[in-house]
């Protein structure tokens, strides 16, 4: 997977944003600490949680944003996706903690059910 990212510090988020304010967008990332990523086992997620001592974000001015991950139309059909904003920490005093891995069944192919749980090996 590759991300190119081409951006600059702002002081606001763009006028297109799907969040009224930056205070909106911060608070709905700030909830959302718990991340998953994709591993080469295909029904197995990596859980990560983020935790921070304060928070506090700055937007970015995006001038190129692309993802082979969602560039991929088999999966994201043109005009599914949009990019919406960007966001930037610095000088954040934080730990990476594990989460329990989510799995997944594959049926029919493409679709995926996620469940959560955990690895007891």
């Amino acid at each position: 997977m590759t991300i190119q990212l081409r951006a600059q510090e702002s002081d606001s988020l763009p006028e297109s944003s799907c969040f009224e304010s930056l205070a909106e967008s911060s608070n709905y990332f700030e909830g959302g600490s718990v991340g998953y990523s994709v591993t080469r086992d295909c029904c197995r997620l990596d859980g990560i949680r983020l935790q921070t001592d304060g928070w506090q974000v700055r937007p970015l001015s995006v001038e190129h944003v692309e993802s082979s991950f969602f560039a991929d139309e088999s999966v994201f059909p043109a005009g599914t996706v949009t990019f919406d904003h960007a966001l930037i920490m610095r000088e954040l005093i934080h730990q990476w903690h594990g989460e329990p891995d989510m799995f997944t069944e594959r049926k029919n192919n493409m679709t995926a059910v996620a469940r959560a749980g955990s690895v007891t090996d």
